[in-house]
């Protein structure tokens, strides 16, 4: 337990920690095209975005892939590292955290990347397959997806 709570910088960090670190250094906005979630143009809250990532297990991941690599600056893995939820990732002892870094072409394609290893699956009902699972289209007019849950009705 110990050798992973030294591992992993992650490792005890609250979201909402983790969220205001990022979003005091970079803003909404730029976060919201580094990252491609719409969600953050539309900030309605550090409670409510806490929320939206731990419902959406792709976003979180996006996010502390975002924290680890861009913010903390730590070196990139190898795929076999990336395809690991950030939070399980054993990172190596001598990997020593920087300043955070500027959101360049290269860092959004990398998180790109990132996001992209990772599959996950969404368990209906009747079927269990995995499927991966995009983000749902905000919209500002209905932020808690009402409508679309009464379209089921």
């Amino acid at each position: 337990m110990a050798d992973k709570k030294n591992s992993n910088p992650l490792y005890g960090l609250k979201l909402e920690v983790l969220l205001t670190e990022i979003s005091l250094h970079y803003g909404w906005e730029l976060l919201s095209e580094a990252l491609t979630i719409d969600r953050f143009q539309y900030h309605t809250g550090m409670k409510s975005t806490a929320k939206f990532l731990r419902n959406n297990q792709w976003a979180r991941e996006k996010v502390e892939n975002f924290y680890l690599y861009q913010y903390k600056n730590l070196p990139f893995p190898c795929d076999k590292q990336l395809s690991i939820p950030p939070r399980d990732r054993h990172l190596c002892c001598d990997n020593v955290e920087g300043g955070p870094a500027d959101i360049t072409a290269q860092s959004i394609a990398q998180m790109d990347k990132a996001s992209k290893l990772r599959s996950y699956t969404s368990v209906g009902k009747k079927n269990k397959e995995s499927a991966r699972t995009e983000e749902p289209v905000y919209d500002p007019s209905d932020p808690w997806r009402v409508k679309e849950k009464n379209k089921g009705l």
